[in-house]
């Protein structure tokens, strides 16, 4: 204490002090916290000193208050907001793989708060190291009676305080020198925040985020129909047409799209042992769907969202465009963009009746403003279901009863209608009541990881309840029924953990593996067809509009849409991931790395240098995709094109707490199911056995989860 005591007693000593505790800490979060990719001398280096230049720039500031309480107190407020910076980062990069940005935080009242709810399951014993820098200068403030660093006094010039800034400027151009040495156009063509990160720093790329923010802001004020002819250039030649094999296939059938939250690929025909070394399917009913003869089914499909996560799946399944950069559309343009949405094309090409129904709050990824913008007619969100006491957890309504009580309004729906229901109870940190578990857990040292079979086993039998009353009513042989994965559910940072359960070593396990584990399941499901099979087409969730429509027998040509109909014979087998990562059969690339797609191994030292430029265009041109996607989004350029289907586009002038009385005056309402059955509701069709509705009239007895008896 004492030698804290003699540097606290110098002129710099604060300063000093804790500029080198947050290095540290900074530094230590890197190392433990975050993948960022470091490898070789020159990346180690950078790693090393980028937390100091911003470091010594932002403390600087507290230097220039001549007051000595009010210099101490600015340096602790610094420390602090740098702190928080920091460990709220660490816990969003453990289950998201990610960094906060300014977009993500700026949708607080709608999805942050939510994320951070579990909060807790995030938490390690160790982050008290990260606050213990506050915690000493805490100590010290109550220890020295005298004000610190008040030993500046007046000898201590303005000039002498500006010299301090200017060393943390001259650093960080240093670093900015550094960084361009050994990643050139950083700041410029990078697709992956890791870099910036990893080369500036976590302070720096917080404040790069927030200036392309409001730089991209100004993008759609200045933006004109000259900012269009490229793009539709682009989107005209990446067309691919229609496979006369399937085209029309499910032609003036009802759309059902279900978004199955957090279900990875692996899950498909997936056993998990038990303890007694039984082996139980996961998701038996799914399984059965994907592999079945009335099923166009995908198993190198990948799901291509980036920071708005399911929110992004809707983006790119319903716009064929992708999601932003950074932050969610649904937030920052979903009120104020136009688009050419499924809802509104299949309402002009078809005549159908759309519906949203989510057991959540609708101002979640502001689904509300920006499905009345996608044109749906109608959005069933937890206002009108009983969401209270155990009848939801933590992301909204239990699966089971969310398809049970959505039955009430999908029989009004006039048909066609074009539906789109957006499961939860499969959600990270993936809870559920004892009384709705039927699956053991897996057995690994990480609870989530444990926990997710028995959830995604849960959504399984929902899916089947939803399947059985289908059929019941007679919609299912009216309808296609679109079931797609909407992103990870095993974040990367538990992957080594889960590694040895999907057959592959955990100290072995790296960025490959972690891309290859970005398959999530696309099934399309065509009662009646008989030429369903599983295709090995690489694809994405981009794909998923331009072939639904081509099914429908509806051309897509004239549409502005990134991805093509995977079914195809023209179908471009490459696959932009949405953080710059690119997949094809042959080639996994990632950054400058590139990985044999099929048995994962390294292949950059293979290649000469011309060879390695080459593929390197092909990675390049792929990405060209999303900076067109990022275009049409950012700069609104949808709209000053209209294509002639979507002429007739009428806007939503109604709210969606009014819509039951347009559902029930809809000119169209004859040709609803409930109408169709002279009025009579089909609820009594619905058999499940949830415990929540256990003695109802659909309730079926409950049989709960009893573990198998060990072997004799």
């Amino acid at each position: 204490m004492s030698n804290i005591k003699e540097l606290l007693n110098r002129r710099y000593g604060y300063f000093i002090l804790f500029l080198f505790l947050f290095w540290l800490k900074t530094y230590m979060a890197y190392w433990i916290e975050f993948s960022l990719g470091v490898s070789g001398i020159f990346e180690h280096i950078i790693l090393f000193i980028n937390p100091i230049a911003t470091g010594v720039i932002l403390l600087s500031i507290a230097l220039f208050f001549n007051n000595p309480v009010l210099r101490k107190w600015a340096m602790f407020t610094i420390l602090l907001l740098m702190s928080v910076l920091l460990y709220a980062n660490i816990l969003y990069y453990r289950e998201f793989a990610d960094f906060l940005t300014f977009n993500i935080v700026s949708g607080t009242n709608n999805v942050t708060g939510a994320l951070f709810t579990s909060i807790f399951e995030m938490m390690r014993v160790w982050d008290v190291l990260y606050w213990v820098d506050l915690m000493l200068f805490g100590y010290l403030f109550f220890y020295k009676k005298e004000a610190p660093l008040a030993e500046d006094r007046k000898e201590q010039k303005r000039r002498t305080k500006a010299f301090v800034t200017l060393v943390g400027v001259l650093l960080l151009a240093g670093n900015l020198i550094l960084a361009e040495i050994d990643r050139p156009q950083l700041l410029t063509r990078t697709f992956d925040r890791n870099y910036i990160v990893k080369y500036l720093g976590l302070n720096f790329f917080t404040g790069y985020d927030v200036f392309q923010a409001s730089q991209k802001s100004q993008m759609r004020v200045s933006a004109d129909e000259s900012d269009l002819a490229k793009v539709f250039n682009f989107s005209a030649e990446n067309h691919a047409a229609p496979n006369p094999e399937y085209f029309g296939a499910a032609e003036g059938r009802n759309v059902i799209m279900i978004g199955l939250e957090s279900v990875q690929h692996f899950l498909i025909d997936y056993k998990l042992e038990d303890e007694y070394g039984n082996t139980q399917e996961v998701m038996p009913f799914l399984s059965s769907i994907y592999d079945n003869e009335a099923s166009y089914s995908f198993e190198n499909f990948f799901h291509q969202t980036g920071q708005g996560k399911s929110s992004d799946a809707e983006v790119l399944g319903e716009l064929s465009l992708y999601g932003l950069p950074q932050g969610s559309m649904f937030q920052s343009l979903g009120a104020t963009n136009t688009f050419h949405s499924a809802p509104n094309i299949l309402a002009q090409h078809g005549g159908y009746t759309s519906a949203a129904f989510h057991g959540n709050v609708g101002s979640f990824w502001n689904r509300t403003d920006t499905y009345q913008s996608f044109g749906y007619d109608f959005f069933f969100d937890s206002e009108f279901y009983d969401v209270s006491g155990d009848r939801s957890m933590e992301y909204g309504l239990k699966d089971k009863l969310f398809f049970h009580d959505s039955v009430e309004y999908l029989e009004q729906l006039p048909q066609p209608f074009y539906s789109k229901f957006l499961t939860v109870s499969h959600h990270f940190p993936y809870p559920l009541d004892e009384e709705n578990v039927t699956f053991p857990a897996a057995r690994t040292e990480d609870d989530t990881i444990n926990n997710y079979f028995v959830t995604a086993h849960y959504a399984d039998q929902a899916l089947e309840e939803f399947f059985n009353y289908l059929k019941s009513s007679g919609l299912y042989e009216d309808s296609i029924i679109v079931m797609y994965g909407d992103h990870y559910g095993i974040s990367n940072m538990r992957n080594p953990t889960l590694a040895p359960l999907v057959g592959e070593e955990s100290g072995e396990w790296n960025e490959y593996n972690d891309t290859q584990m970005q398959r999530v399941p696309f099934i399309m499901h065509v009662p009646g067809v008989e030429n369903g099979e599983v295709f090995d087409t690489y694809s994405g969730q981009v794909d998923m509009l331009p072939t639904l429509m081509h099914l429908l027998g509806m051309e897509t040509d004239g549409y502005l849409f990134m991805g093509q109909d995977i079914l195809s014979e023209e179908h471009d087998n490459t696959v932009p991931l949405r953080d710059g990562r690119v997949v094809t059969p042959e080639y996994t690339f990632l950054g400058e790395e590139i990985y044999d797609t099929e048995t994962g191994e390294e292949l950059q030292d293979q290649f000469t240098e011309e060879e390695l430029e080459a593929l390197y265009r092909y990675r390049d041109n792929a990405r060209e995709e999303l900076n067109h996607s990022d275009e049409v989004l950012m700069k609104d350029l949808l709209r000053f094109y209209n294509p002639e289907p979507l002429d007739g586009l009428k806007e939503i002038d109604y709210l969606y707490r009014d819509q039951l009385d347009i559902l029930e005056d809809h000119p169209e309402k004859d040709e609803s199911l409930i109408e169709q059955n002279g009025g009579r509701s089909s609820m009594h069709l619905y058999e499940t056995d949830a415990p929540e509705l256990e003695g109802s009239e659909s309730g079926a007895p409950y049989e709960g989860y009893n573990p198998p008896s060990p072997p004799e």
